[in-house]
């Protein structure tokens, strides 16, 4: 057996949960795992029901494309694969693959903390419902692989509960040499990588503890901002990005000292505004076939790094150019002005920066050829608004061509941008050509065609109806200056407009996408063999052909609003009629 996959047998077992089950759940529900941990966790992740989390997943478009009669086939393709897996699992584990699935049940959750003065430290729960026996040969395996390769062990009773050390002796820091602890109450086992960390939690088994995680601020505000349908979501989960970072430069400059200088450049980059990251992701809810939430926790007024990224609310819907043909749409509104400006004011931070700063910068460039300045004539022109649209390519006989990507820039004055593109045009060495198209200038470029077909295609630049517009494909830019569209309009369509009945009136990004057209190229990439490149075992010639896939796929859209704590982002899938 090899040595590597002995030791992390535990460790294999537990990561089992990750794959729902079903189980009986216990009579007495237990402290929720936030009430376990104290209140410097760094990272959380929690499923607080795997069951139910499989038995929503059930209900969604795609667990019903799975349970679909066509896929059937591949079903069974998965099936003997999973079944060469489960041959070696028993062999080396003893515990067959369905066993091992069988395991999780409840809450699983993992955290990261770091604690005052200490190295960061790491938890694991598992609730194994009514598993125990399989969870016990486990650990049995488990321990006596860590006894062969050198792991000593320690027990010692902790309030009733009996809690197992193995310190690892080869490898790390002789002084404080790698931990395993772990122990069992009740229904759940918990794995850490410190015995103190271990104690801490049986401390707060109760849920009674004056200082837990689940009172932190931050925590709480981001549960309250990405509740779905009034409820946590199937899935949870927190960052604190600067704590990390701090108590990993405190951890490494303990080896090298040097590394303490960084964390004082914090503070100048405004960094501590930004208080912690989190979200919930939910699935078959009311309203949704899936929907995820993200809130940024900011502290305000926000400084630094954080003022390159500042994007108000404004309206936001696709123009009509936007053909109804369309697989995706995404615009953005940038205060591109505020960013300039933070990002002057971090440049002058810089040691030895030049007199002036960056405005100096960008005044010397402005006097070279073509003579264009970067903030007058051109960042002063924006208006922050960007949009992007994808249409998907055309079939050729049995060949599919390349996406033809649009790319529309808002502009605050057009004629005045106007004169800036022509004065680059005129620079000696452009490479691209000019040309006069309904009253517009359009300048073309000879790009690859990524699709994989030899013959170049030209690309298009030209200003119209207020904005920049590039594309991959020339002829893209044509239709946009003449306001005609392949088909109706996408803001016209009853697929759009079921999307933006969920986007607020105002929003700083706002998207629109077609499952189905995204993922018909995935889909027959793999049923025409490139899948299996990775996966041999696997005959991906099964899957059923993708119109009988298409069916169960609805379009998905996205936002995000900004918030007087933070900021909120949105994804979520519609819900078939």
């Amino acid at each position: 057996m090899n040595r590597w996959l002995r030791v992390g047998t535990l460790w294999l077992a537990l990561a089992a949960v990750l794959l729902p089950r079903l189980s009986v759940q216990a009579a007495d529900d237990p402290v929720e795992t936030d009430r376990l941990l104290p209140s410097e966790v760094a990272v959380y992740f929690s499923i607080p029901d795997v069951d139910e989390l499989k038995a929503r997943f059930a209900k969604t478009a795609m667990g019903n494309l799975v349970e679909d009669s066509t896929f059937e086939p591949f079903k069974q393709e998965i099936t003997k694969a999973l079944e060469g897996i489960s041959g070696k699992l028993e062999e080396e584990l003893g515990v067959s693959l369905k066993a091992l699935l069988q395991i999780p049940s409840g809450e699983f959750a993992f955290a990261v903390l770091t604690p005052p003065g200490k190295k960061l430290s790491a938890v694991m729960f598992l609730d194994f419902g009514d598993n125990e026996k399989t969870v016990d040969a486990l650990l049995e395996k488990a321990e006596k692989a860590l006894e062969e390769n050198g792991a000593e062990s320690d027990d010692e009773e902790i309030d009733g509960t009996k809690v197992t050390t193995w310190t690892f002796k080869s490898g790390g820091n002789p002084q404080q040499p790698n931990k395993l602890v772990y122990f069992i109450k009740d229904t759940m086992i918990v794995v850490s990588s410190d015995l103190s960390t271990a104690k801490g939690v049986l401390t707060r088994w109760d849920g009674k503890h004056s200082d837990t995680f689940a009172d932190n601020d931050n925590y709480n505000l981001i549960l309250e901002k990405c509740k779905t349908d009034d409820e946590d979501g199937l899935v949870v989960w927190y960052i604190n990005p600067i704590a990390l970072l701090q108590a990993g430069l405190a951890q490494a400059a303990a080896q090298n000292p040097q590394l303490a200088l960084a964390a004082v450049f914090l503070e100048p980059l405004g960094l501590f505004s930004l208080k912690a990251i989190g979200g919930s992701a939910d699935m078959a809810t009311e309203q949704f076939d899936s929907i995820s939430k993200t809130f940024i926790v900011l502290e305000q007024p926000t400084k630094g790094v954080m003022n390159l990224f500042q994007f108000p609310a404004i309206e936001q819907k696709p123009p009509k150019w936007v053909s109804s043909n369309a697989s995706a749409w995404f615009s953005v509104n940038w205060d591109i002005s505020e960013a300039y400006q933070a990002a002057s004011s971090l440049f002058a931070m810089v040691p030895n920066a030049p007199p002036g700063g960056l405005d100096s910068i960008v005044d010397n460039l402005a006097e070279q050829e073509p003579r264009v300045h970067l903030k007058k004539d051109v960042i002063d022109s924006l208006s922050g608004r960007i949009q992007v649209v994808v249409e998907p390519a055309k079939k050729k006989g049995d060949e599919k061509g390349q996406d033809r990507v649009v790319v529309a820039i808002g502009l605050k004055d057009a004629k005045k941008f106007q004169a800036t593109l022509t004065k680059i045009t005129k620079t000696p060495g452009f490479p691209g050509k000019t040309r006069e198209f309904k009253g517009a200038t359009i300048i073309e470029f000879e790009v690859p065609d990524f699709s994989g077909s030899l013959e170049p295609k030209m690309a298009g630049l030209a200003i119209g109806k207020d904005q920049l517009m590039f594309s991959n494909d020339v002829t893209a830019v044509e239709s946009m200056l003449r306001g005609d569209t392949d088909g109706d309009a996408l803001v016209d369509s009853a697929e759009y407009k079921a999307i933006a009945e969920h986007i607020p009136a105002k929003s700083s990004i706002a998207s629109f996408s077609r499952s189905d057209s995204q993922m018909e190229a995935l889909w027959e990439m793999a049923k025409g063999g490139q899948a299996g490149l990775f996966l041999p075992m696997i005959d991906f010639e099964k899957l059923p052909a993708f119109d009988s896939v298409k069916k169960y796929l609805t379009p998905n859209g996205g936002y995000s609003v900004p918030d007087k704590n933070g900021v909120l982002f949105v994804s979520f899938g519609s819900k078939k009629k």
